[in-house]
């Protein structure tokens, strides 16, 4: 029985790699399977609705079945404990704290973290919130939309450096875009900066913002590149843990 299953699931990745309907006997090939027993495996798993063929070609694909399966496993995923090596790291790679938000309406909070061992620290409790246009966790969520309601969001001023016009915000997340992770100094509170990026799920949503915070007098313009790289491969690989491909 253990074959069968390893020879159903060769079968199901094979289908996943192509771009198109395939034919049974590619298939065949490709898994080094006999076509009897390629063509008894296609058929049980027509039957439980995992693989269809086309028309009027035969040929073989994938339904959203796997896909289905994947997003119900995600969901139950618990996004703060999977979080926890992901935020040590950008600890021990930046020396700064590390937190990961998740976003609520017009504000983003924070969910899990892990402080730093410097003396000076970016107060940063747990279930602490910041809007969302006025934090990089926040524009870290924006700039993975495809096209972010950006004029729906009340760009309420905290600080002289609060991006409150919906242009220049559009261009903040545009710039994020190209960068890969977003930054925001003293846009909520005076003297705290950040840079994050966002957590990608299965289904290329965000369903959270990892990165760091600081103090802004340790945010050095030299440093900001290593910063963002950081923040960048650390939230590539946490959302490529959860199902994303890119």
């Amino acid at each position: 029985m253990s074959g069968t299953v390893e020879k159903a699931l060769t079968l199901l990745e094979l289908l996943s790699s192509y771009d198109a309907p395939v034919r049974m006997a590619e298939l065949s090939r490709a898994a080094a399977m006999n076509k009897s027993t390629t063509f008894r495996m296609l058929e049980v798993m027509s039957q439980l609705g995992y693989v269809t063929q086309d028309e009027p070609n035969g040929r073989y694909m994938m339904t959203t079945r796997m896909w289905e399966i994947g997003v119900r496993a995600f969901h139950r995923q618990d996004l703060r404990a999977a979080a926890r090596p992901y935020l040590q790291e950008l600890v021990d790679a930046t020396g700064e704290t590390a937190l990961l938000t998740r976003r609520d309406g017009a504000d983003v909070i924070i969910v899990e973290k892990v402080d730093c061992a410097q003396h000076l620290q970016a107060i940063a409790p747990l279930g602490s919130r910041s809007p969302v246009h006025a934090s990089s966790f926040g524009k870290a969520f924006l700039m993975a939309e495809p096209e972010p309601k950006l004029a729906d969001l009340k760009l309420i001023r905290f600080t002289d450096k609060t991006i409150t016009d919906v242009e220049a915000l559009q261009a903040d997340i545009d710039e994020a875009r190209r960068s890969g992770a977003t930054v925001g100094i003293d846009e909520y509170r005076e003297g705290v900066s950040g840079v994050a990026a966002p957590v990608i799920g299965t289904d290329g949503i965000a369903y959270g913002t990892i990165g760091i915070s600081l103090p802004t007098f340790r945010l050095a313009p030299k440093a900001m590149p290593r910063l963002m790289k950081n923040v960048m491969e650390v939230a590539r690989r946490f959302s490529e843990q959860i199902g994303f491909s890119a």
